[in-house]
């Protein structure tokens, strides 16, 4: 029974602990920095037409320097 109280605690105690980081942080939050950055990523061209195929590549992500299959 001390155990699952002990759990208990803790749980509460993490919680309390990351609620006062949240409070505490300014500016965007980690998950929101990861989304800008692919969101930048998305939007550069090279990416674009490495997405789409328009770079020779067939399908999906292909080493630059790798040579086509015939």
């Amino acid at each position: 029974m001390a155990d699952k109280k002990a759990a208990k605690r803790r749980r509460r105690e993490n919680k309390e602990a990351r609620e006062k980081a949240k409070a505490e942080r300014t500016g965007p939050s980690p998950a929101q920095q990861a989304e800008a950055v692919r969101n930048i990523e998305a939007e550069d061209p090279r990416h674009a037409e490495r997405r789409t195929g328009l770079d020779g590549s067939v399908g999906g992500d292909s080493a630059s320097n790798s040579r086509p299959s015939q």
